[in-house]
């Protein structure tokens, strides 16, 4: 659906290939904004609209380089949205800024159903901030990548300003469109493909550079801001008992062929 335009972000190379698949995601939205309309109608009509939690949210961004099976921002950020109406603050068209994680939902959903909390889940409610109640925002987020279509570990740690990517692997920077999942995807291509690999780290200034365009992690007015970003993304890989701290994680079928070859 191009009918109101289609705006092709900086991180993808503006041809028709490009336009043409943005036009059919414009088109699925709009379907599917059609589809959640008829639940939302029939929620009203049976009487049950006022006392049910509606969600719609997504487990990644949009499916395109640069961003589904990533850790850009374009593949990290993904949508939320909550209705309630019995519940003031969770409707109504407010929009809130404070940065959140997809593991905040579980106990979100928890404390709208009047449910405790068990101690092990690792999110944090963000009730509190649709109530207009004491809410302590995130001030950093974590992102992780380790296998899709081929071994690519990566991991992120981002603030609201910053963002460090470390990649674990010598995977291609660039992945030829016939490889491609998305053929008619067509990224920015970068000099001599074939050769062009991850560096070891990335960081972003996302304030100045949403879209991840300038990699400054050899910019020397940086390091502050890199090694605190580092530190970070250590301390979280360490609590949360991180695999690739111990060395390469290999894929299920690794292990499958393994014990096949070691029978006797």
């Amino acid at each position: 659906d191009s009918s109101l335009g289609v705006d092709v972000p900086p991180y993808l190379r503006n041809t028709a290939g490009t336009r043409q698949e943005l036009a059919e995601l414009q088109g699925a939205v709009r379907h599917l904004d059609s589809q959640i309309g008829r639940i939302l109608d029939a929620l009203r009509e049976s009487g049950l609209e006022q006392n049910t939690l509606v969600i719609y949210t997504t487990d990644h961004g949009i499916g395109m380089p640069r961003a589904k099976c990533s850790v850009y921002e374009p593949g990290l950020q993904t949508a939320l949205i909550l209705r309630l109406p019995s519940r003031a603050g969770w409707h109504g068209g407010i929009r809130h800024r404070a940065m959140i994680s997809n593991i905040d939902d579980l106990p979100s959903i928890l404390d709208a159903a009047g449910v405790s909390v068990p101690a092990a889940v690792q999110g944090r409610s963000f009730a509190p901030l649709l109530d207009g109640g004491n809410y302590r925002a995130r001030d950093v987020i974590f992102g992780e990548l380790t296998y899709h279509s081929y071994y690519d570990p990566r991991r992120s740690v981002r603030t609201e300003t910053h963002k460090l990517i470390v990649n674990f692997s010598s995977a291609p920077a660039f992945m030829d469109p016939s490889q491609s999942w998305r053929p008619r995807s067509d990224t920015v291509v970068p000099p001599n493909h074939a050769a062009a690999h991850h560096t070891s780290f990335e960081l972003y200034d996302l304030s100045r550079d949403p879209w991840e365009q300038k990699d400054l992690a050899a910019d020397p007015k940086y390091t502050a801001i890199l090694g605190d970003l580092r530190a970070r993304l250590r301390t979280h890989m360490q609590e949360t008992a991180d695999p690739l701290l111990a060395g390469a994680i290999a894929c299920p079928m690794f292990h499958r062929s393994k014990a096949w070859l070691l029978q006797k």
